[in-house]
């Protein structure tokens, strides 16, 4: 290869604007913030102040579901509130509730609730869980 051909290829495949070592210091500084922030999100996500699940629901009528949900609470002391919603076809929202958590005794609490519908109801499921004390 003769003195051309390396000025052509230089010239097509130009030296980089930063240097290697700059992209692993960008790397290594957003590896340093991003797993705690990662481990925290986990560990936070992962063990709620209160958490449902729905266990039963019954369409009554075309105007009424009644719904069964298991409230997990570690704290049992901890009020809230939690949210829960009956569906139609096609997933419209045909109906909406939030059930008060007073404060217990129990870890594991059952709770029954009848929601109203404005149409015919096929499903109901739990939308959110929160502590309000």
């Amino acid at each position: 290869m003769d003195q051309t051909d390396a000025d052509r290829i230089a010239r097509r495949y130009p030296a980089p604007a930063l240097p290697r070592w700059t992209w692993i210091a960008v790397a290594a500084l957003l590896m340093a913030i991003g797993t705690p922030w990662l481990l925290w999100s986990a560990l936070h996500g992962a063990n709620p102040v209160i958490a449902a699940k729905l266990v039963a629901y019954e369409v009554r009528s075309d105007t009424e579901v009644d719904v069964r949900i298991t409230v997990e609470r570690p704290d049992p002391s901890v009020p809230g509130v939690c949210g829960v919603k009956a569906q139609a076809v096609g997933t419209d929202t045909v109906g909406e509730i939030d059930i008060v958590l007073e404060p217990g005794t129990d870890r594991l609490e059952t709770v029954e609730r009848t929601i109203r519908t404005f149409k015919r109801a096929t499903s109901a499921s739990v939308t959110s869980c929160r502590a309000t004390g």
